[in-house]
Order: C-alpha cells, then structure tokens, then sequence
C-alpha cells in the first residue's frame, strides 16, 4: 500500500541548537500514590475525585515565579537553569520529530511548553528545556518520580491519573474517533453505534496506557491491536496486521494527513481534556504553569499555535476556542 511522506520519524535529535530528547526506560517499581500499579493509571472505574479538570488557582495577572515560594519547586527548577519534559515525538501534529527539518521537534505541544518556559526563566533560549521521550505505559509514574517535572503528550485528564499526579488546567479538548482502511469492512460499520458499530472480530489498534485502550478493550467484541506509539498504528494498518485505529481526533487526523488510504469515519465518542502532568506536593509549579496558561489563552498565543498545527485538520464548522479554566479553589 502506498502512502504518503510519513513526517514523525522515530529520533532523538529536536533541533541543531537544542539539547537532544531522551529515552526514558522504565521509572522504578515503587509504589506510587494511591497504590496505583503500573499500566492501570487510567482505569476507568476509578472513584469519582469530583470535577477532575478543576486545577489549582493561580495569582491574577502575567505569570511572574516570584509569586510561587511556597514549596521550592519553581526554585528548584530555576537553579538547574531548565525543566524537564516528558514527550511523544511520533504525535503528529501534536508533537513529532520532523524528518523534513533536522527532525525538530514541533507540534502544539512542544510548543506550548517552549511557550512556559520563555515565561519562567524569562528568555526563549532552547537549551532552557529538556526533552525526554516517555512511553504512555509509564507517563504519570515518570513524573511522579521525578524523572521529568511536567508531561505534555496530550493527557486526558480523568480520577484515575489524579491518584498518582497533578494536573495544570485544560489547554484543549479532544474527542476519540474512529480511523479504518478505506473500502474494508471495518469502513463498511454503522458508525453511529460508535466501537459496538464495528464488525465483530476487527482488529483495533491504540497506543497502552490511553484511554483509547480501555474503550477497546471494554468492547469485548473488537480484537485490540497494540503499538508502542501512534506511528505504529498506521504501521500496523498498512502492513494488514490492523483493520482501524481508536485514539484522539487529534492523533487521528495526524495519521490520516500521511496515508490517503484511510478515513476517519463517526462523530466524537468521548469528551477528552487535556492537562500537563506534574508531580503532587509542588502546588507553586502547577499554579505557575496555570498562570502561564491562562496568558497563553489571552493573549492570542493559543489560537496561533491552533492555526499552526491544527486547523488544516478540522472541520469549519468547529470553533477554535481555548477551553476556559476550571479552578477548585
């Protein structure tokens, strides 16, 4: 099967002038917050935390880190001189290597924390990130161990990750979709019925540790297909070895942009939030980042990151509009 120029390339290197992004293997086994085990941090039958989007407040007015002294972990991160992010570079266009330029690294969210970390350390210089590729089966345990101090890989905030993490509040919001080969059976399903529309026995792939996953696997009907990354999914799909794929619109229409051979079919099956992750116990990183948000959202910075990597994707008919914060204090 043909396709086209696949963009995300599976590579450590974001830019000739920035400090590579790492690998991280497995974070250590010690139990976590919540006792969570490993690989079951968005159980969907977790108790209910109240509204899980609710973030902590932060100071009215442009983000300064002088207003957050109470815990250290802004002081922390300014004498290391840059913070420590926890990304997918095969997210396209949310986060991805581009094999086309040096394979930099780009997408709305890679930006978005270049974006905070200009307002914390008070410059744009690169080398005031570190990036570090984390897999989803280990993404809030990596944070939660201090291995990175924030995730930015398009993170449905939900109770279950709320046990082990903390969450900024909402930049976006996403929805899960259905993506199948044109003209299979897969294709052929009453998409209406969402995943039951399927046909029985149709291999689905999604990413571990998504909720994308759960959705698949709750749907006792669908055979689940695994990849490490998105990338793999369409992978999977060209070689025969998937019929379709489940995962986020914005994954989704990231995969369909680089193969003409499939199709997102459906509405929206879900309403997903997206929060950055950050370890509990440093409420003075949270409230800054929401700061940092909360400029991002006024200033026009967020519709220009929308415009840049997203809106080509998207139907006109939906409005490109940063979800407002929800605050629980």
């Amino acid at each position: 099967m043909a396709s086209l120029i696949v963009l995300v390339a599976c590579t450590s290197s974001t830019s000739t002038r920035s400090p590579a992004a790492v690998p991280i293997g497995p974070a250590p086994p010690a139990a976590l917050p919540g006792g969570t085990a490993p690989g079951a941090t968005n159980d969907p039958s977790a108790a209910s935390c109240g509204n899980p989007t609710a973030s902590l407040r932060p100071k009215s007015g442009p983000p300064r880190a002088a207003d957050y002294t109470t815990d250290g972990s802004l002081a922390r991160i300014l004498s290391q001189g840059y913070l420590t992010v926890g990304i997918d570079q095969s997210t396209y266009p949310f986060s991805y290597a581009d094999a086309t330029d040096h394979n930099r690294l780009k997408g709305f969210d890679i930006d978005l924390v270049r974006e905070i970390a200009a307002d914390l350390f008070g410059d744009s210089d690169p080398n005031r990130l570190r990036f570090r590729v984390v897999p989803n089966s280990i993404r809030e345990q990596a944070v939660a161990h201090g291995q990175v101090d924030i995730v930015a890989k398009s993170v449905t905030v939900n109770c279950r990750r709320r046990t082990v993490v903390d969450f900024s509040s909402i930049y976006y919001e996403s929805g899960q979709r259905v993506l199948v080969l044109r003209g299979s059976p897969a294709a052929a399903g009453d998409h209406s019925k969402g995943l039951t529309g399927l046909p029985s026995g149709t291999r689905v792939c999604t990413v571990a540790g998504t909720t994308a996953a759960d959705a698949v696997r709750a749907t006792r009907s669908l055979a689940p297909v695994t990849g490490d990354t998105w990338a793999d999914c369409l992978i999977h799909i060209q070689q025969g070895q998937a019929d379709g794929a489940v995962g986020d619109d914005t994954v989704l229409v990231g995969l369909q942009a680089q193969d003409r051979f499939v199709e997102l079919v459906g509405p929206k099956l879900t309403r997903e939030p997206y929060g950055l992750e950050i370890a509990k116990n440093n409420p003075d990183l949270v409230r800054f980042v929401n700061a940092s948000l909360e400029r991002i959202r006024r200033d026009g910075t967020w519709l220009r990151l929308y415009d840049t990597y997203v809106a080509r994707f998207i139907p006109g008919t939906e409005a490109a509009t940063a979800p407002e914060a929800v605050y629980q204090d």
